[in-house]
């Protein structure tokens, strides 16, 4: 169960003067009017007590969502250990990613091309050298 102090913003002397106001249980605050709420002393301004409401509300999903999650844990855990093994053994690549790996192996390619060009002009350096000695010779 959730008591208001459970609430935050709410301490021990909020708490007294929702009592007073016939509000005893955080379903009984997220369910008043904004209204109803800001006649309350402490609760005057718009923003205290729309957050408060709102803190109310809040707290009871996340009772709700603990209830719920706490009989399937053994499960959920279950999908959870598959699911993180197969993320690990092949990443998800986006589209920006993709690209970048596309980009970084065209510049590669560039690269290897220019080093081939480089060793094709040397081999015909040295063969133009060979052929000019061999007509010297003859």
């Amino acid at each position: 169960m959730v008591k208001l102090t459970d609430v935050p913003g709410i301490g021990p002397t909020t708490v007294k003067l929702l009592i007073e106001h016939k509000i005893k249980t955080v379903e009984a605050l997220a369910s008043i009017s904004l209204a109803e709420l800001q006649k309350i002393p402490g609760m005057k301004g718009d923003i205290r007590a729309r957050a408060v409401k709102k803190a109310a509300a809040d707290c009871l999903r996340s009772k709700v969502t603990k209830e719920l999650s706490a009989p399937a844990n053994k499960v959920q855990t279950t999908i959870k250990k598959v699911a993180s093994k197969k993320i690990a053994a092949k990443p998800p690549v986006n589209q920006v990613e993709a690209d970048e790996v596309k980009d970084k192996d065209k510049k590669k390619n560039k690269k290897d091309d220019k080093k081939e060009e480089k060793k094709d002009k040397k081999k015909k350096g040295k063969n133009k050298k060979k052929d000019k000695k061999k007509d010297k010779n003859k």
